[in-house]
């Protein structure tokens, strides 16, 4: 018994019912107990890729090991990206604060900023380390908070059985021709692990290093002044009359013409990860801990201007939008801490208890205002914006038993959270020559803090038919929030959300699971204070914003094949008080400026379809396969700030998305593979009026085929070549998607 308990312990904190490092006689009763809480994946429709699966793909960053999983859509400009956000179901990819990412119980979701800065922190974990992921869709669960509306993605790294040294090398390769501009871009990425046991004891320390250099992310276009009568042939005669030339004809996403000017040249991205963990096995009880930290560096240097003067020389005056071709750069350092502990309390009874804490320990960007080779830079100020005090700070303890009062056929699931986020950013006008502060610009922060208590029953009342209820109630606070010199009153909320959920199995292999569950996603701080100007973009914040409030249903139909299963799942959501970023537009000194503000749309429904196949041994064949397809019927029905959008439909979820992977070994130590991801057109304004495609700005519809080929060469060493994009799909998610990008992969273990 007392080992059976230890291993249980270890299952407890790890989630996941992997067998590959227990021993024979262990599995079966390591089995019994897949997880400490199955309550949230019972009542949850869930979806799990593992280590065999996710060889088949492409894995250059941790975000590629969902971005085939259904109802999944991940934002990930190009490899390196720090902003892969990720939109799961009726939740768009710039809700970041809707989903939840963890890592071993660390949590990876940023939930300090939303849109492209709210993306969690992928780059905390190396592709590497992962034996797999799941994802479980929607706040069915008591387990996690509201920030779960549309999804929690839980990744698992191995666990280690043996002394194990891992040394992996990955060149990439990027080809672009778009405007004027056609180059190829490339990286590489360098990964080494060693892992071990010695008893009781384990250890993983782990470094990734990943530079590249991206296809440019922004295309600067220049527009004609309608208000004023200009056409867009009246501007371009008037470059012709000053002997300008270099511009492309072309049109913006609204598809109003004008006359593209530039772009932002390639991005670099550079990162290294450097992490430990921990595991100590104490009798009937586990401890582990972890700590990672980042240092990346973000630069965009490179800015093409595609125009030149009567004299041949690149024209940089102002009324050709001169502002957008400043330069950046950002150095970020981060650090992740985590300590838990896992096991036995009585005979049916585990806990698991865990802390986290992270800290931005340097944040900082600058921006030359003008690019250095304008005849005129340093006339205009450069701008220097760095994070203060910002991080979070997290604790969570659960209970539970499979055996609730000695009935075996119930269970309890019992649990309290706290966490506390703090942001604070600060923006400096400085000499863009030397770097010397000139003027403060805006400062603005402040703290959110949550307290939560959790129950979770189940009860299977009769050989076919399983009960489950729920209950979570939090207590959410704002604290110290301000902006410039004005302090805001700190404010508290709290909300219960009832979970109920029912299933029945017509047969062995076919179920039926109904599941609705109330949810509350309280504003983030950026939401409620982060106010901030750039050269494109000001961002006002709202400190009286109310949290949303969600009734999510889901309907289940599962049936169980030999090697694989076939789903169905039917979803419906009505969310109160969205808090929604609207954007709009105006002209600067010939730079367009988006004017960003958090305001509440009064409902929003979505309606959905998802369907599920994946099969090991197709039709009795080597083939296996993973597809998935989801329709999305996303709905403004009420905004009372503007009436106008009612009908429309929610920004950035597209009403179609596929994925599909297919593999297929075609000797012993060779396999081939291939994989398809799909989604509509969608719209990235309110408005919806957002119509183009193929132009920056646009939220396009896409078919990116990919493949692989994988050589196992000896024991010991592995060779890989992917591609990606292979058709060179030309589609933009307002940014371009990268175009064919190949991989040349090597591997040894030893």
């Amino acid at each position: 018994m007392n080992t059976l308990k230890a291993t249980i312990g270890l299952v407890c904190i790890m989630g996941t019912s992997s067998t590959s490092w227990a021993t024979e006689g262990q599995i079966e009763e390591v089995l019994v107990v897949d997880r400490l809480f199955e309550d949230t994946t019972l009542v949850s429709p869930t979806s799990k890729i593992n280590a065999v699966d996710l060889q088949s793909i492409n894995l250059l960053t941790t975000e590629d090991a969902v971005a085939y999983e259904p109802s999944l859509v991940i934002r990930r400009r190009y490899v390196g990206d720090p902003n892969g956000t990720m939109g799961i179901r009726g939740s768009g990819m710039f809700q970041t604060a809707r989903s939840m990412v963890f890592a071993d119980g660390l949590p990876l979701h940023y939930l300090l900023q939303t849109r492209w800065s709210g993306a969690p922190r992928w780059s905390l974990v190396a592709p590497g380390e992962i034996d797999s992921a799941e994802v479980i869709y929607g706040p069915f669960s008591a387990e996690y908070g509201g920030n779960s509306m549309g999804g929690v993605v839980n990744i698992k790294t191995r666990i280690p059985e043996e002394r194990l040294f891992v040394l992996q090398g990955t060149l990439m390769s990027q080809d672009y021709d778009v405007l004027a501009t056609d180059e190829t871009f490339g990286g590489s990425r360098w990964f080494a692990s060693y892992e071990d046991r010695l008893g009781d004891f384990s250890i993983t320390t782990t470094y990734n290093h990943l530079e590249n250099k991206s296809q440019p992310m922004s295309n600067y276009i220049l527009l004609p002044d309608e208000a004023n009568g200009q056409s867009v042939d009246d501007l371009a005669a008037d470059l012709d009359s000053k002997g300008i030339t270099g511009y492309i004809p072309g049109n913006n996403d609204s598809g109003d013409d004008g006359l593209y000017v530039g772009d932002s040249g390639s991005e670099t991205s550079i990162s290294d990860l450097y992490k430990v963990k921990l595991g100590y096995d104490f009798g009937e009880l586990q401890l582990r801990g972890t700590i990672a930290y980042e240092d990346r560096e973000r630069k965009e240097d490179d800015k093409n201007n595609f125009l030149r003067g009567a004299d041949d020389n690149i024209y940089w005056q102002s009324d050709t939008g001169s502002r957008n071709f400043d330069e950046r750069n950002q150095l970020r350092q981060s650090l992740l801490l985590g300590l838990g502990a896992s096991g036995v309390i009585s005979d049916y009874w585990f806990f698991d208890v865990y802390a986290t804490n992270f800290d931005i320990l340097k944040d900082r960007e600058t921006r030359t205002g003008l690019n250095p080779r304008d005849p005129s830079f340093g006339t205009r100020d450069g701008r220097l914006t760095k994070h203060g005090d910002t991080g979070w700070q997290t604790f969570d303890i659960k209970l539970g038993t499979e055996r609730l009062l000695g009935n075996d056929n119930m269970r309890l699931s019992l649990g309290y959270y706290m966490d506390s986020y703090q942001l604070e950013i600060e923006e400096i006008n400085i000499d863009a020559s030397d770097g010397a502060y000139i003027s403060g610009r805006s400062r603005s922060g402040g703290e959110t803090a949550t307290n939560a208590l959790f129950a979770q029953w189940g009860w299977a009342f009769d050989p076919r038919w399983d009960l489950a209820l729920g209950l979570r109630y939090e207590d959410w606070e704002s604290i110290n929030g301000y902006k410039e010199t004005e302090n805001f009153d700190d404010r508290t909320e709290d909300n219960f959300s009832p979970k109920l959920s029912i299933s029945y199995s017509l047969t062995d292999s076919i179920s039926i699971r109904y599941s609705i569950a109330k949810a509350s996603r309280f504003a983030i701080v950026e939401e409620l204070f982060s106010n901030e100007s750039s050269t494109t973009n000001i961002i006002v914040s709202d400190p009286s914003l109310k949290p949303e409030i969600g009734i999510h249903h889901n309907l289940t139909f599962n049936q169980n094949t030999e090697d694989g299963y076939l789903r169905i799942n039917f979803f419906y959501d009505i969310v109160e008080d969205t808090i929604f970023n609207q954007t709009g537009t105006i002209v600067d000194d010939g730079t367009q400026i988006n004017v960003s503000t958090f305001l509440a749309i009064d409902e929003v429904k979505t309606r959905g379809v998802e369907f599920v196949l994946n099969q090991s041994n197709v039709l009795g064949s080597q083939f296996n396969m993973r597809f998935n397809t989801t329709y999305i019927d996303a709905e403004i029905t009420k905004n009372k700030v503007n009436a106008s959008v009612e009908g429309n439909a929610v920004p950035r979820i597209p009403e179609w998305r596929a994925n599909l992977i297919l593999s297929y070994p075609l000797y012993d130590r060779v396999d081939v593979s291939t994989s398809f991801r799909y989604a509509s057109n969608s719209f990235g304004d309110l408005d919806n009026g957002d119509t183009a495609s193929e132009v920056y700005g646009a939220i396009d519809s896409y078919l990116f085929v990919g493949a692989k080929f994988n050589w196992q060469v000896t024991d010991t060493s592995k060779l890989s070549l992917g591609v990606d994009n292979l058709f060179n799909d030309v589609a933009y998610v307002a940014h371009p998607w990268p175009s064919r990008t190949f991989y040349l992969e090597g591997k040894l273990t030893f």
